[in-house]
């Protein structure tokens, strides 16, 4: 590979497309799968819905059962509360900010799976580049790997081997 040719493939993320999915799609199966269980627990606090005062009122007043549809102020004036209007469940109150939620996460579930791929494929795609042209009889190259990218320890020892058995 010539050096301008690997300045370049540094900055290509998808070296190996099917490993890096296969790595994509596990992580974020994993958001997905704890969006559906979040869903599915708020569906089912759905059936015990509660109510609440009107959307237009300010204050949520804690009464009696008995004393639920009059208030008397300090003043000795009295005052009949509406009944609430709107029942509300947990499952209307959370599941949009619950979706918001889980798919931002997978967004970024994908970009940092995509990065962090992106340090395991470039040496594995380096090893069997390597090990092809070994097999196609070309001259031995030692494996290179960039500092800080994944399975340094794997490609030193697969010098070692092409050191000792090829050369």
């Amino acid at each position: 590979m010539k050096e301008t040719d690997q300045k370049q493939a540094r900055w290509r993320y998808y070296i190996d497309r099917s490993f890096q999915n296969q790595f994509i799609v596990r992580f974020s199966l994993v958001v997905v799968l704890v969006m559906v269980f979040t869903i599915g627990a708020l569906w089912l606090l759905k059936e015990n819905a509660f109510g609440l005062v009107p959307d237009n009122s300010g204050v949520l007043w804690s009464t009696d059962s008995a004393e639920a549809l009059s208030c008397t102020y300090p003043d000795g004036s009295a005052a009949d509360l509406p009944a609430p209007v709107k029942p509300y469940d947990a499952f209307e109150l959370y599941w949009k900010p619950i979706v918001f939620t889980s798919i931002l996460n997978l967004v970024i579930i994908v970009v940092f799976s995509l990065f962090y791929s992106h340090s395991m494929a470039g040496p594995i795609h380096s090893i069997k580049n390597s090990l092809r042209e070994l097999k196609d009889g070309e001259p031995a190259r030692p494996i290179r790997i960039r500092k800080g990218d994944q399975f340094q320890e794997l490609a030193q020892l697969l010098n070692e081997v092409i050191e000792k058995r090829v050369k």
